[in-house]
C-alpha cells in the first residue's frame, strides 16, 4: 500500500474565532496544506443532537478524536484531490 499522500502531527492545530472552527496543518511532499472543521462537525462526535458548541468544548473535543479527524481529513484529501485552502471539513464529514 502506497505510503498516505497527507500527513499529520499530534499537536498541530489553533483555534479560529472567525472561522468558528479548529485550524490544523497537514504535510504533504509539496508542503503543508490547511485543514478547518467547525465547531458543528466537532460536535458531532460528542453527539448528533448538538448543532454548536464553544471554544473550549470544540478544542477539548479536537484533543481527545484527534487521530479520527485526521483519518477523515485524510479521507477528504484524497477524495478532492486536495482543493483550496483551508480543506473545511463540516459535519456531513464527520456524519455516520
Amino acid at each position: 500500500m502506497a505510503s498516505a499522500s497527507v500527513r499529520f502531527e499530534l499537536g498541530e492545530y489553533e483555534w479560529l474565532a472567525e472561522r468558528h472552527g479548529v485550524l490544523f496543518l497537514g504535510h504533504t511532499d509539496l508542503g503543508m496544506v490547511e485543514f478547518l472543521i467547525t465547531s458543528e462537525a466537532l460536535a458531532e462526535f460528542i453527539s448528533p443532537d448538538f448543532e454548536g458548541i464553544d471554544s473550549d468544548t470544540a478544542i477539548e473535543t479536537y484533543v481527545e478524536f484527534e487521530s479520527d479527524i485526521h483519518r477523515i481529513a485524510r479521507r477528504e484529501f484524497v477524495s478532492r484531490l486536495g482543493g483550496e485552502p483551508p480543506i473545511l471539513l463540516t459535519a456531513a464529514d464527520v456524519s455516520p
